[in-house]
Formats: structure tokens, sequence, C-alpha cells
């Protein structure tokens, strides 16, 4: 008898540890899963963080001139001050091709004129007619203007030069930090499915935990134009990632992702295949390698409207860590799809709608998913180059089986609901720092050169995921600040 109760309690303590290691591999997957999407996630927010500061570092900056229009023009034609003042109302608007030709009218009464003058080569900048702004740059030069405009007219024949040149490289760097709510993504509920029976949450690991990360990224992007009229060109970039968390040091993150690909313009068509290459790890051990290509195709319908069209695929292989000794089983092909539209409302306001289909391939099919997902991002880019940016993302993910370390003998699916709101704000350093804060000595223009373009955002986000499992749903309050420096060389 004795011998029966040993065998009996030793048997079921062995169930029970394959119950307890099988709930602690799901666990440790979700945090993989989480993590693998967040590292993809920083990519294109990065992406969207530095497109939004160079747009607005570019826009011309004048003011709108509302109030005049093109009936006050025509009421006095020849009127030099009302003829500028519609002109920068033009470009205020978007109109700069329109504004263009009205600046050129007004140098033809008066070609004297510098200001003008540096709004009509800026214009022409600004749509890519680059012989003629030089043209326009050097004529100022033998103009009396004052030091500042002939620093910009100098820095403005640099960046001719730079982009006649057919070989281009960047350089940006961002670091900054975040703090979140629930860093480890654990459930929200006290309670969680072990085998289809509710049992609570008791061990700490698996409660929610705050956490702050420091964070850095950097991105070298460099592209060849090929010499062809219609612009084709070659690219590749190489990005790398990586957190540090100050308490959960299980879940310091790292990425590095290289990728290859060509532009292929023809008028208003553009088509950009490329390759890439991403590895991942988490507490600095590699625990995904993936390899894969995309194809997108772009069509500029209207000026101020663009429509893009993409497929991909990866072959993603996992690795057990020493978190957990299932990640294998996650290995497989990850397809994807994307499809969306770019509104202009003006050069200020860009609106931008994506709608993604995807489809996960794993070695066990309880890992496998299908999902749909769409997102609304809106910029807005103020004057002296600050702008906020805000999105919306709702997501669907369908699990194929269901997984019996989870629901026992119940044939539930998971199915998740994510919704994730942002908001991010940023600005130049320069709006916060005087011209002649550093002083006017050489070495003090060179520290205000360095620091004014360094871009500073402020991002508010919040992540909220809905599961008919208990074990997945889960939400998280994030803010972060980052520096971003971007290089042109």
């Amino acid at each position: 008898m004795n011998c029966f109760n040993w065998r009996y309690g030793t048997a079921c303590c062995a169930v029970l540890g394959m119950l307890i290691a099988g709930l602690q591999s799901a666990n440790a997957q979700q945090g993989a899963d989480v993590r693998t999407d967040e590292a993809r996630n920083f990519i294109d927010d990065f992406g969207q963080i530095v497109d939004a500061a160079e747009r607005s570092r570019l826009l011309l900056q004048t003011d709108d001139g509302r109030e005049i229009s093109f009936a006050d023009v025509l009421t006095n034609p020849d009127d030099v001050v009302l003829n500028f003042r519609w002109a920068k109302a033009q470009i205020a608007r978007g109109d700069v091709r329109g504004a263009s030709a009205t600046l050129e009218r007004v140098l033809v009464l008066d070609p004297d004129l510098a200001v003008v003058r540096l709004y009509y080569a800026i214009v022409l900048y600004r749509l890519d007619s680059l012989d003629e702004a030089r043209a326009q740059f050097e004529r100022l030069r033998s103009m009396p203007v004052s030091p500042e405009v002939a620093a910009d007219i100098d820095r403005y024949l640099d960046a001719i030069e730079r982009r006649r040149a057919r070989l281009h490289q960047y350089l940006t760097l961002s670091l900054g930090s975040q703090i979140d709510s629930n860093r480890n993504a654990a459930a929200s509920d006290k309670q969680q499915l072990v085998t289809g029976t509710l049992s609570n949450i008791t061990a700490s690991q698996d409660k929610p935990k705050n956490d702050i990360a420091y964070i850095g990224a950097l991105r070298y992007d460099i592209s060849y134009d090929l010499g062809y009229q219609e612009g084709h060109e070659v690219f590749a970039a190489v990005t790398g990632y990586g957190s540090d968390q100050v308490q959960l040091d299980a879940l310091d993150l790292g990425s590095l992702s290289v990728d290859l690909g060509a532009r292929i313009r023809g008028g208003y068509f553009s088509l950009t295949p490329s390759l890439n290459h991403t590895t991942q790890s988490l507490s600095r051990e590699k625990y995904l390698t993936s390899r894969g290509g995309r194809l997108r195709a772009d069509w500029n319908i209207r000026p101020d409207t663009n429509l893009f069209a993409e497929v991909s695929y990866a072959d993603e292989r996992y690795q057990n860590t020493s978190e957990s000794s299932a990640l294998r089983l996650h290995s497989g092909q990850r397809y994807g799809a994307r499809t969306g539209a770019n509104y202009a409302w003006s050069p200020s306001n860009r609106t931008t709608l994506n709608l993604n289909g995807g489809k996960k391939e794993a070695a066990r099919n309880y890992y496998s998913y299908d999902s749909l997902s769409t997102e609304l991002i809106h910029a807005y880019l103020f004057g002296g180059g600050s702008y906020i940016s805000g999105s919306v993302r709702y997501g669907l993910d369908q699990y194929r089986d269901p997984d019996s370390l989870v629901t026992g003998s119940s044939p539930q699916h998971r199915m998740d609901r994510s919704t994730r709101l942002r908001l991010t704000y940023g600005a130049p350093l320069s709006q916060l720092m005087p011209d002649d804060g550093f002083g006017d000595s050489n070495t003090a223009g060179q520290i205000y050169a360095f620091l004014a373009p360094i871009n500073w955002s402020v991002t508010g986000e919040y992540l909220d995921t809905k599961s008919n499992i208990p074990n997945y749903e889960y939400h998280n309050a994030r803010a972060q600040i980052f520096l971003t420096r971007r290089w042109e060389f």
C-alpha cells in the first residue's frame, strides 16, 4: 500500500511538473511573441518619426497669408507686395507650382527683390528644378543680402550638389528611454487556464511589472542612382536596435536587420523589390533568425494621393533559450500582404490608411495563426519644424488549433483582438535654444550647429489585447522620449 501511494504520488508530481513546465513554456512564448512584434513595430515607428521630422524640416516656413485671395491680386495685378503675399498663401496650401508662377511674375515687375528671389529659388528647389534653383541662388550671391541669408544660400547650394550626386548616404541615431506599466505582458486577469482549469496566478513573475528601459537605435542607409532618366536606384540599409531594462533583464531586447533592394520608377508608378535578414535576441540570447523578401508597388494617381500594395514572405527560425525550451516549435513561414493609401491634405497634413493580412505557419499548428489588421495614421507639421503624429491600429489573430496544455480537452481556439493607440509630438532642439545661447565664438557656433538639428520627441502609447483565453489578455501603457539626429554625407 505504501509502495502504491509512493508511486501514485511520484506520478502526480511528474504530471504536475510537466504542466508547470508547459505553462512556463507558454508564458515564455507569450513573451517571445510580444517581443518579436515589438521589435518589428519599433522599426516601423522609428521610420515614421524620422520621416515626419525630415518632412517637417524640409517644409518651407512662411506665414500663411490666408487673408489674401486671387481675386485680391486681380484687382491690382502690379502690386508687388500683394502678389508676394499671394505666393506665400499658395505655398501654405500646397500649390507650390502655382507659387512658382506668381513669384516669377513678381520678379518680372522688380528683379532686384532679394527676398522674393530667395523664395523663388527655394520653390524651384522643392519642385526638383535643381539647375534653375542653382542659377537663382548664384544670382542671389551677387545681391546685397544679410550674412544669415548668405549662409542659407550656401546650405542650399550644398544640398543641390548632394541631390545631384548619384551616391547618397544617411546615418540616423536615436537614443531615449521608455517606461511600461506591464513590461512582461502579464495577464490582466488574476486567473489563468491550465489544461482547461482556471487557477489563481500566485507567482510574482506572472503578475504585471512596470519597468524602465534605455533604448538605442542606429540606421545606415545607402542608395545609388543607376543613371537612368527615370531615376532607378539600388539601396541597402542596416538597422540595429537595443533596449536595456533596469529591472527585468530577461526582457532585454536586441535586433539587427539588413535590407537590400531596388527602386524601379516609371512616371507615376514605382516598384520596390527587397530582401531582408533579421536576427533578434532576448536577454542577449539569440532566439530568432528571419530571412525573407518583399515586393511593393506605389502609384501616384494624383499629386496629393498615393496608393500602395505589397506582399512579403519570411522564413522564421526560432531557437531555444534558457527561458524556454519550446521556441523551436514556432519555426516556420510567415506570409503577409498590405494595401493602403496616403493622402496629403496639404504639405503639412497627411493621412495614411493601411490594411494588413497575414498567415503564420509553425511547426505545431496550435502556434499557427491568421491575422488581419487595419491602421490609421495622421501627421501634422507645424511651423518651425515641430510635428504631431497619431495612429490607431486594430488587429485580429485567429489560431488554428487549441493548445491542450492551456485548454485541456476543450476544442477552444485562441483568438486575440488588439488595439493600439499612439501619439507623438516632436520638434528640433533649435526651438528650445536661443541663437546666442552659446555665445558668438566659433566653438559656440559649432556646438549650436550640432545640437540644433537634433529632434526630440515624446510618445504616449496604450496597447490593449483582448483574448478568449485569459492567459493572453493583457494591456500596457507606455511613455517614450527620444533624441534623434540624422547625418547626410
